[in-house]
């Protein structure tokens, strides 16, 4: 028995087993084959849990406002008490297509609304986020554009359309965003300045007891006064926070917000979700809330 068993041993320790030999041969297959298979679990993890998104390459351009609007040197800014700080809503447009960014921005600790395009590919998922959190949802409804290089992506609403295809075309736009209470204009420089196919639209948000905002990409548009007289509860865009896209402009652009809204008693800002505009917003916020109310936008109507 003792030989047996010293036999035994000696052929576990000399390593003639098929792993060792493959071992001899092939001296880096093991690792080779650890590495490979953490590569195949990490890539599996990733596909079955997307997790965030890059931004889709087909996103489509931001406003169409042309040229820049000329701003004036900001006046300073006065510090009030709490219940006479004026109004001041901030909306971020062309949501949906950027998952990081956009999710940066819900994730700031301040009452923002959200404009969501309707076919972007995390609107669904993002809007309900932001919904859940206590965040104005708003459909930014494309709209036809002055300049036909323009296109405002999908779901975009023209003035060569019959009755019938923009309300199925509006109908599938207003659907696609889950938990929206109100709805603004994409681009819609030659659209807004039409006043049936306005009343078109506003005729289905009236009936979806819907809010409206003008982005005013026009100084021509009759957009704002048709909702009104229409009875829509409705405003109209104040400042473009960042249609200069550099952290200068945009500081200067939130100064004139807040000076505007000192002067006025409210004011409305839209921004769009780029990383420059998330930074800025981080950083100023704190500071903006100490000389007006930030609300989300239905508390201005």
């Amino acid at each position: 028995m003792n030989r047996r068993g010293r036999k035994k041993t000696k052929n576990r320790g000399t390593g003639n087993g098929p792993g060792n030999r493959a071992k001899r041969r092939f001296p880096g297959l093991v690792p080779a084959i650890l590495a490979l298979s953490i590569v195949s679990a990490i890539l599996a993890i990733i596909y079955v849990f997307p997790g965030r998104p890059t931004m889709d390459v087909n996103r489509p351009a931001f406003e169409d406002f042309r040229p820049a609007p000329v701003t004036p040197p900001p006046a300073p800014e006065k510090i009030l008490p709490a219940p006479q700080r004026p109004m001041v809503a901030i909306i971020i447009d062309d949501m949906g297509y950027d998952f990081a960014t956009d999710e940066a921005l819900i994730n700031i600790e301040a009452p923002l609304s959200f404009a969501f395009l309707p076919f972007a590919p995390n609107t669904k998922r993002l809007a309900a986020t932001a919904k859940k959190r206590g965040h104005d949802i708003l459909v930014h409804l494309p709209l036809e554009a002055m300049d036909r290089s323009m296109n405002p992506g999908p779901g975009t609403l023209r003035l060569d359309m019959d009755f019938d295809t923009v309300l199925r075309i509006l109908r599938r736009d207003l659907d696609a965003v889950p938990g929206a209470t109100g709805v603004n204009n994409h681009m819609g420089s030659k659209f807004t300045t039409d006043r049936k196919a306005m009343e078109w639209v506003l005729a289905e948000v009236k009936r979806r007891n819907m809010f409206f905002i003008d982005s005013r990409t026009t100084k021509d548009t009759i957009a704002l006064e048709t909702a009104r007289a229409m009875g829509i509860p409705s405003a109209a865009r104040t400042v473009f926070l960042d249609h200069t896209l550099n952290v200068s402009s945009i500081n200067r652009e939130l100064s004139r917000l807040v000076q505007l809204a000192q002067k006025r008693g409210k004011a409305i800002a839209i921004g769009h979700p780029s990383r420059i505009t998330l930074k800025v917003l981080y950083c100023r916020l704190p500071d903006i809330r100490k000389k007006v109310k930030l609300v989300p936008v239905h508390e201005i109507l």
